[in-house]
């Protein structure tokens, strides 16, 4: 009942099979792709007016997608809560386009991290260790660089449920440094 899930973009850089939101994403082109601004004033006024609500995960679609300016914006309101201790980024892109981890980007991801006040976390989705790259592993080293904790989120496939798959994506997971 503490955590609210806010879907501000519904549009991925990858429609993944085992996404339980594909049936949501939109193609990255159209006008429903990302949240109008009345509905997100709506979602984080409402946020606001309910105290009960310490954290947010932020996720879609993959926020990732918004520019540096526009998830700076949308960061800046949801800290600017004061009852919001947590705010999650549920995102992909670590994975499927690294190259969008930018130390533009992690700089303002983490502005919002205020140990003892506020915690920033990404929340990624690797689900093989194939996808472990060394451009994956150099994004998430940005984001721990800053303080930026980086967690994954396993979701089970019949290729990851093979005997030792997911215990090897773990054990790769903590060398690059996410936290299974």
């Amino acid at each position: 009942p503490n955590i609210v899930i806010l879907k501000p973009v519904l549009t991925c850089p990858q429609i993944c099979v085992y996404c339980q939101r594909n049936w949501q994403i939109e193609d990255v082109y159209s006008d429903q792709a990302a949240l109008g601004k009345e509905k997100l004033d709506r979602a984080l006024e409402w946020i606001e007016k309910t105290p009960e609500i310490n954290e947010v995960l932020i996720t879609g679609g993959d926020p990732l997608l918004f520019s540096d300016q526009q998830l700076d914006e949308l960061l800046g309101r949801v800290a600017a809560i004061k009852h919001v201790i947590r705010i999650r980024i549920g995102t992909r892109t670590p994975v499927t386009l690294p190259q969008r981890v930018t130390d533009a980007l992690v700089r303002t991801v983490s502005r919002y991290h205020e140990p003892g006040k506020r915690e920033m976390i990404v929340i990624t989705h690797f689900e093989h260790p194939t996808e472990i790259t060394p451009e994956a592993m150099t994004a998430v080293q940005k984001f721990r660089l800053f303080g930026v904790g980086v967690y994954n989120q396993l979701v089970y496939t019949f290729f990851n449920s093979r005997r030792f798959e997911a215990a090897a994506l773990r054990q790769q997971l903590r060398l690059i440094g996410v936290t299974p």
